[in-house]
């Protein structure tokens, strides 16, 4: 997996450039910037393009016409100078009952190496960039920056550029889109991952028994046991758990980029009938993706402190042939 992790920016670091610069870096809004705010800042911080299929990178943007107007379609290309990491990279394979499971969480030094394959540097902002092609590529970016965070990034370090890609190129911004193999790594180093920030099996059993709050991140049909995963092979959810639909998360705006709410927003959706008040717990899905977009939305943009992923979700869960709770 590793070796698709291609970095995007090389010259920087291939000269020596990139250290002088950063004394000038600038200070991130908050945990969503927009693309007029990255375009006037790229240069004052580290730009990581975060997507399922590198191969796009050096694809063209597709366009639609609507009438006279060009409608993008589907993200290609990358913002210029971005680095690169490749999401099937950020889950490893670990042994559970003596089989090999896949996309749970990597160590600290599996991380690092991904980190530094990418050319990421400490004591730098990062803006992570999803396509911004649909819902899932904002849990992707949430994800990296649950890792990033885990791993001993600062929070106020690390932004998601909101609507991605998609939101860049719809404002007019140019990506580029040629393929440059790395020349050097860079220099990031992962500190032991945060106790605070994680939930392991037994914790989770144990917020069972105490009934305490253990949320579901997964879309509401699979809560409900109605639909499932190829990776999940069972239907249905862990006992006691309440279901925070990764439907009501992102929205789809008018350039047909997604995005995420306000903190505003956030708060009247969790103020609805029927829907789990945002109260410190412990958040899974299937195998960390959407628990790591919900956690972004609780802890980084509203606030919330004490909200704890279980990254291995119902894969690791019915790997372990624990019981789960179905129609």
């Amino acid at each position: 997996m590793k070796s698709d992790i291609r970095p995007l920016r090389v010259w920087m670091a291939a000269l020596g450039l990139g250290a002088c610069a950063w004394a000038q870096a600038a200070a991130l809004p908050g945990p969503l910037v927009t693309p007029q705010w990255l375009h006037d800042h790229a240069k004052e911080v580290q730009v990581v393009d975060i997507r399922d299929n590198v191969n796009s990178l050096t694809d063209d943007p597709k366009f639609s016409k609507t009438g006279d107007k060009k409608v993008l379609e589907q993200v290609g290309g990358y913002i210029p100078d971005a680095l690169s990491a490749n999401f099937w990279a950020l889950r490893e394979k670990r042994d559970v009952n003596g089989k090999k499971v896949d996309f749970l969480l990597p160590t600290a030094e599996e991380f690092q190496g991904v980190m530094q394959a990418s050319l990421l540097e400490q004591g730098k902002p990062i803006v992570l960039a999803p396509t911004g092609d649909d819902a899932t590529s904002l849990q992707e970016a949430a994800f990296l920056a649950w890792e990033l965070q885990l791993f001993g990034e600062p929070a106020d370090q690390i932004a998601i550029l909101d609507g991605g890609t998609h939101a860049w190129i719809a404002a007019g911004y140019p990506v580029d889109n040629d393929a440059i193999a790395p020349m050097t790594s860079g220099h990031w180093t992962a500190k032991p991952p945060r106790a605070d920030m994680l939930a392991d099996t037994a914790q989770v059993q144990a917020a069972q028994r105490a009934h305490k709050r253990l949320l579901d991140a997964r879309p509401l049909a699979q809560f409900a046991g109605l639909e499932r995963t190829p990776v999940i092979p069972v239907e249905g959810r862990l006992a006691g758990s309440r279901a925070l639909p990764a439907e009501l998360l992102y929205r789809e705006a008018a350039d047909g980029s997604w995005h995420f709410l306000t903190s505003a927003q956030y708060k009247a959706v969790f103020a609805l009938d029927g829907v789990p008040r945002p109260v410190p717990g412990i958040i899974y899905c299937n195998t960390g993706q959407y628990a790591a977009g919900a956690w972004f939305v609780l802890d980084r943009v509203m606030g919330i402190k004490g909200m704890r992923e279980y990254p291995g979700g119902m894969n690791e869960w019915v790997q372990r042939g624990l019981p789960i709770a179905a129609l």
